[in-house]
C-alpha cells in the first residue's frame, strides 16, 4: 500500500480533544514527512489551529450546518481526491460527511463504550495500563505505522506578534511581573473546584512565588468573578474578554496553568507550559490527565466511585462530591511547589 500523500483529519470538538488530535498529526508527519495534512473542525474552533506548522489547510464547518450541507461537504471533500481521510470523532456529523467518500479511503475511531460502561457502572477497569487519549486516537492509523512507532506530543502555535500583543494587553491591565494562568471554569459543575479554594491558592502563590494570577475562560464562567472577589492579592480577570488566539498567547507566556480537566489546560501543555490539573469525576481513562514531565495531577485515588463519567456531566449521587471537595489547597500548593518555579 503506497504511503498517503494527502490526508484529511476530522475532529469537530472540543478544545482539549482537538489539541490531543494534533499528536496524531505530528506522528503522521514524522512517518510520512512528504504528506500534506488538512484538518476539518467546527468554525468556532478553527482559530485553535491557526499557523500550525504541520497543517496545510483548515476546513471550517458551521455548527448549524444541517444534513444537506454536511452531505455536500462530504461530496466536496471527495472531489479533492485525498489519499486518506481519518475521522477521529465518529459522530453523526462526521458520519454524514464520510458518506460522501465513495472512492476515498477512510478510517474512523472506535469509541471504547463497553470499557467505559464497565468502569463507570461496575468500577471494573479493563483499559490497558498504558491507555491515554493520545494512544486511543492513534488506533485508526496503527496499520500505517511501524510496529514500534512512537507518539508525538500535541502541538499548537502562537506567533511572536501574538505574544507581543498579549504582553502589551496584560501590562495595560496591571501586570507587572511573572504570572500563572487559572482556568477555573468547566462545562459541567461537577468538574469545578470552589472559588474560595482557588483564591487561597492564588494568594499563596503571590506571597511565596511573587506570581500574579490571570483568569481566563468563557463569558459564562462567573466563578472567575467570585475568585477575584475572594482573593486578597491582585487578580487579573480576563474571562470573556479575550478570543481563542489571545487566550493561547496569554497561556504561552505563563509559568504554569492551573485548573480542572479543561481544554485550555491541555492547550497549555501543547505550548510547552506545565499544568497542574485537579481531577474529580474524570480520569486518564476518560481522556483526562497530563503529559508533560513537569506537569502534576491532584486527585483523590482512594474513592471507589471515581471516575463516574467521561466528561463530568453526571451529577454526583453521593451526599457530597468527595472527589472535588476532598482536594485540599495544601495539596495543590505542594504540586505547584514541585514544578520547580524559581
Amino acid at each position: 500500500m503506497p504511503d498517503p500523500r494527502t490526508i484529511l483529519v476530522l475532529r469537530f470538538s472540543s478544545i482539549g480533544d482537538i489539541v490531543h488530535t494534533t499528536s496524531v498529526i505530528g506522528t503522521l508527519k514524522k512517518y510520512f514527512p512528504e504528506s500534506k495534512i488538512d484538518f476539518m473542525t467546527l468554525s468556532k474552533f478553527a482559530p485553535l489551529l491557526e499557523g500550525h506548522p504541520l497543517i496545510n489547510k483548515v476546513h471550517a464547518v458551521d455548527i448549524n450546518a444541517g444534513y444537506t450541507q454536511l452531505r455536500r461537504t462530504g461530496f466536496e471533500m471527495e472531489m479533492m481526491e485525498y489519499d486518506l481521510v481519518i475521522d477521529l470523532h465518529n459522530t453523526t456529523r462526521s458520519q454524514i460527511i464520510r458518506w460522501g467518500f465513495i472512492t476515498t479511503r477512510h478510517v474512523h475511531i472506535r469509541k471504547p463504550r463497553w470499557n467505559r460502561f464497565k468502569l463507570f457502572a461496575f468500577h471494573k477497569n479493563d483499559f490497558p495500563n498504558n491507555f491515554t487519549v493520545r494512544s486511543w486516537l492513534h488506533e485508526p492509523i496503527q496499520y500505517l505505522l511501524p510496529e514500534n512507532y512512537t507518539l508525538e506530543h500535541s502541538q499548537l502555535f502562537v506567533s511572536e506578534a501574538e505574544t507581543i500583543s498579549a504582553s502589551e494587553l496584560l501590562k495595560n491591565v496591571g501586570l507587572n511581573g511573572n504570572y500563572f494562568v487559572v482556568t477555573p471554569g468547566a462545562a459541567w459543575a461537577q468538574k469545578r473546584w470552589t472559588a474560595e479554594q482557588y483564591a487561597e491558592v492564588i494568594d499563596q502563590c503571590a506571597n511565596e512565588f511573587n506570581l500574579q494570577s490571570i483568569l481566563i475562560g468563557g463569558v459564562g464562567d462567573d466563578i472567575c468573578e467570585s475568585i477575584k472577589n475572594s482573593a486578597d492579592s491582585k487578580v487579573i480577570d480576563r474571562h470573556g474578554k479575550t478570543n481563542l488566539r489571545e487566550s493561547l498567547a496569554i497561556i504561552s507566556q505563563a509559568e504554569f496553568v492551573l485548573g480542572s480537566d479543561t481544554g485550555f489546560l491541555h492547550a497549555g501543555e501543547s505550548l510547552g507550559i506545565p499544568a497542574v490539573t485537579l481531577l474529580g469525576p474524570t480520569s486518564r481513562e476518560t481522556g483526562a490527565g497530563v503529559f508533560l514531565e513537569k506537569s502534576k495531577v491532584v486527585e483523590n485515588n482512594r474513592l471507589w466511585c471515581r471516575p463516574c463519567s467521561q466528561n463530568g456531566s453526571i451529577p454526583c449521587y453521593r451526599k457530597e462530591q468527595y472527589c472535588m471537595s476532598g482536594i485540599e489547597t495544601h495539596q495543590v500548593l505542594s504540586a505547584i511547589s514541585n514544578l520547580g518555579i524559581s
